[in-house]
Parts: C-alpha cells; structure tokens; sequence
C-alpha cells in the first residue's frame, strides 16, 4: 500500500487546470520566481499550499484524512476574481467525485473559503479541502 499524498495533489491539480478559470493552467505547488525570489506567475493564478494528514484507524478499515488548503491570488481590484475562481473551485471539489490512483476518495468536502487582503493590493481566497481516502484492496 501506498500513501495517496502526491497522487491526490496531482489529481486536485489536474481538476483545478481542467476547470478553465480566469487562473487557466496558472496552479502551482510553488509559484515560479526570478533569480531574486520574486514570483513572476501571471495573475490570477492558484497555489496548493500547505496541509496535513490524519491516519483514520478504524477496525476494518485503513483510511486517511487529508487537509489541503488551496489559494487563488488576484491582483484585480476588490474580490470579484477571487470570488468567482473559488467559487467554480467549491462547485468542482465539494462533494464531487475524484480519481487517484490505488485508493479510493470516500469523501471530498470544501471546509472554508475565508477572503483576505495580502499587502494591501492582492485579493486571496483561502480554501480548505477535505478528502477521506482508504486503499483499494
């Protein structure tokens, strides 16, 4: 058995790019930077930033619970932008189905989507993603 960390980011990726959003192919694990570390992707654009594992330990059952938080950065005024990526995020993720290979996604769920400022001028939209998995036997 396998842990399904690396293939559900990439299957989250691969919904995300799929979606067509105002961010197109712009989702990254860590946005791209210059030699000065400043981030050169164009906006908007979605990042997959940090999360956590919970082992599930059940009886019959080796599940797992995975946190990823997910960001969409605009620099477009106000939150529309933000708005809407995240909400055609929340329509794709939130109780929808996902594949991955070797395990089975028994339940994806949006946690939160919180709105911020970030240095006054970029618009960010902080999502919470929620997946149960467990093995296929």
């Amino acid at each position: 058995m396998t842990d399904p960390a690396l293939e559900l980011q990439a299957a989250i990726v691969t919904a995300l790019k799929d979606l067509n959003t105002a961010a197109g192919n712009g989702v990254y694990d860590i946005p791209p930077v210059d030699q000065n570390g400043t981030i050169t992707a164009s906006y908007p654009y979605i990042t997959i930033g940090s999360g956590s594992l919970v082992p599930i330990d059940e009886e019959c059952f080796d599940r797992s619970e995975y946190s990823h938080q997910i960001d969409v950065w605009s620099d477009s005024q106000g939150y529309v932008e933000v708005k809407t990526i995240a909400g055609q995020i929340r329509m794709r993720l939130h109780e929808q189905d996902l594949t991955i290979i070797g395990h089975t996604v028994d339940r994806m769920r949006v946690d939160n989507i919180a709105f911020s400022r970030d240095g006054g001028v970029i618009s960010r939209a902080r999502i919470t993603l929620i997946t149960e998995t467990q093995p296929i036997l």
